[in-house]
């Protein structure tokens, strides 16, 4: 019985084993591609068979990317809308997160109702009354703009995120802290949020990446080339010219640059998601 019990638990973690394996090839495929062609020259991406890595790494395709992007500029832009955002999300996200969860009041499922309904909106359908209405109040060629559409556009989603959280902490640590005398900001502030942590950084990673990626309203409303996110600049090299075609080892050198910052992002917040930054915050 023991052996043939032994022999199944072998089979489990060698089935695990085998399919974290799949699950590893087919998320670094696109990954290990992408950085095969950006060290192509244009003639290699085309070439027949198809190689991995050229003979010779053309490290001069990031050289030229980054001359061609402006990418100093394009980092900065992108960042003070990330940062801008993440800031204004959490800012208004934990509070509204934090009410529809442990608070309650006479409007509460109508308003957790609108909030689910509002995810029903492409941002696309609304980019031209979004345009004049940003045009009216002077914003447009401003990053505030792109700050409030990415504001506009990811916080409902956010809300419902962070309440599912809150609604896992039990209503016992609520109410001890009650009893210890804190008020709702307190218990906001200093029980649920440290609590929350993997779910706040959760929420982070998807604010930036949805606000590093976003194309349409940076686009749309930035027209200085000075001002204009990494994105476009990535997306102002894709652009097909006659006379060459695509670029298509700049494109992917690009794509690799741009990507570097999401990296250095999950790496500074790992603790969080895991849990360790938080372990013995609350006894």
């Amino acid at each position: 019985m023991r052996k043939h019990h032994s022999r199944g638990t072998v089979l489990s973690k060698v089935l695990l084993v085998f399919l974290v394996a799949i699950m590893l090839v087919l998320f670094m495929f696109p990954v290990v591609a992408m950085i095969g062609v950006s060290l192509k020259t244009n003639n290699e991406v085309f070439q027949s068979p198809v190689t991995w890595f050229p003979e010779i790494p053309q490290w001069s395709n990031y050289v030229e990317t980054f001359r061609r992007m402006d990418l100093l500029n394009g980092f900065k832009n992108s960042s003070i809308v990330a940062a801008g955002t993440i800031l204004m999300i959490l800012v208004v996200g934990i509070p509204a997160a934090y009410a529809l969860s442990k608070l309650n009041f006479r409007i509460k499922k109508e308003v957790y109702y609108i909030v689910l309904l509002s995810q029903m909106f492409a941002p696309i359908v609304v980019v031209i009354p979004l345009y004049q209405l940003m045009m009216k109040w002077n914003l447009i060629n401003s990053l505030f703009s792109l700050i409030l559409m990415n504001v506009t556009f990811n916080l409902a989603f956010i809300v419902l995120l962070l309440k599912t959280t809150f609604d896992s902490i039990p209503k016992d640590t609520v109410e001890a802290a009650m009893i210890d005398g804190c008020n709702k900001f307190s218990i906001m502030t200093k029980i649920v949020t440290p609590i929350s942590s993997i779910g706040i950084a959760v929420a982070v990673i998807f604010a930036f990446t949805r606000t590093w990626n976003e194309f349409l309203f940076a686009f749309t409303f930035i027209s200085s080339s000075s001002k204009k996110t990494v994105i476009v600049k990535l997306y102002e090299i894709l652009k097909n010219n006659p006379a060459t075609g695509i670029p298509w080892e700049l494109v992917m050198a690009g794509s690799v640059l741009t990507t570097v910052p999401l990296v250095i992002l999950f790496i500074c917040i790992k603790d969080y998601i895991t849990g360790d930054a938080t372990k013995g915050a609350v006894k």
